[in-house]
């Protein structure tokens, strides 16, 4: 069940990059589009925090778990890492391509989520280096290149964004590890997602003050109503991501997170394009690689497991 919900979730992350993007496209701003889409799902989640007694009762553990000190700042910063996340989006995708973003993306995600395990960052606890799980990651980036491989000529190789992009996926994986350790406090995944659209939502506004002082402007705001959904989406990925992770750990999430990405790229591009040839054999085939060395490491690595256990 975990499985399918991190493939799942994968799917409205890839509905909500469309979402945002459409509003990116709308605004000519991606930083006030990201910010948009913080405030309306934080909107949301503060009606249903506040509205629920068992999320307010959430919410209100995190805040002694800080104050006991059983949580630490660096364990709350999961929403300050996602902000930054999407900041850095926002700088190296117009320098160097959606595609070499979201490589250098995977690579610092899936790479980093080995070691976030290693560590034992999420409730879970400590998960060791196998053979499987680092075959499954370097097949999981293999098939991502595969995949977004058409588009690599209208990419340019520039160190600075390219190595800013590499560090964010390395946030990205280290969030999810964070938000598990929050959400085994607050036992609440609404509460959970709440701190990070807040915190997230500080990054933001900082970096969009910065941008309109450097001389950057923002369109009117477009009247479709849909553009103005991805917030719900993110809360969606936050709440479930941070209830689930403590019983895949970080490594198997993010690769059937992917999954789920590609999957909802696939479905996307072919239900509503953004542009003439979307959907083709590259796309097609790096997904149809991800879920084949998803199950073939699973598989894997859940015998080896019963031989350790025997």
């Amino acid at each position: 069940m975990f499985a399918i919900l991190a493939v799942l979730i994968g799917v409205v992350v890839a509905v909500q990059s469309r979402i945002n993007g459409q509003l990116s496209v709308d605004l000519d701003n991606g930083l006030a589009a990201a910010l948009i889409s913080f405030l309306t799902g934080w909107t949301i989640l503060f009606i249903l925090v506040f509205g629920l007694k068992k999320e307010r009762t959430g919410l209100s553990l995190i805040f002694k778990g800080i104050k006991s000190r059983k949580l630490t700042f660096w364990e709350v910063a999961g929403g300050i890492l996602g902000g930054c996340f999407v900041a850095a989006q926002t700088i190296a995708v117009p320098q160097i391509g959606v595609a070499l973003f979201t490589i250098s993306v995977v690579a610092g995600q899936t790479v980093s989520s080995l070691f976030v395990d290693k560590m034992g960052i999420t409730p879970s606890g400590k998960q060791q280096i196998t053979l499987p799980r680092i075959i499954g990651a370097g097949a999981t980036l293999v098939a991502v290149f595969i995949a977004v491989y058409p588009d690599l000529t209208n990419s340019q190789f520039r160190f600075v964004p390219l190595f800013i992009s590499l560090i964010v996926g390395v946030f990205a994986s280290i969030q999810q590890g964070l938000n598990g350790r929050v959400n085994a406090i607050a036992n609440s995944a609404l509460a959970t997602a709440w701190l990070n659209f807040a915190t997230g939502a500080v990054i933001i506004i900082v970096a969009l003050l910065v941008n309109l002082a450097s001389g950057a402007t923002i369109a009117p705001l477009p009247h479709n109503f849909w553009v103005y959904t991805g917030g719900s989406a993110g809360l969606i990925f936050v709440a479930v991501s941070a209830y689930i992770i403590k019983h895949l750990g970080v490594l198997n999430f993010v690769i059937l997170n992917i999954a789920g990405q590609l999957v909802g790229a696939v479905a996307i591009d072919w239900i509503a394009p953004t542009k003439a040839g979307s959907v083709n054999g590259y796309l097609i085939f790096g997904t149809v690689m991800t879920i084949c060395s998803i199950a073939v490491s699973r598989i894997i690595d859940a015998r080896s497991s019963r031989k350790t256990k025997v």
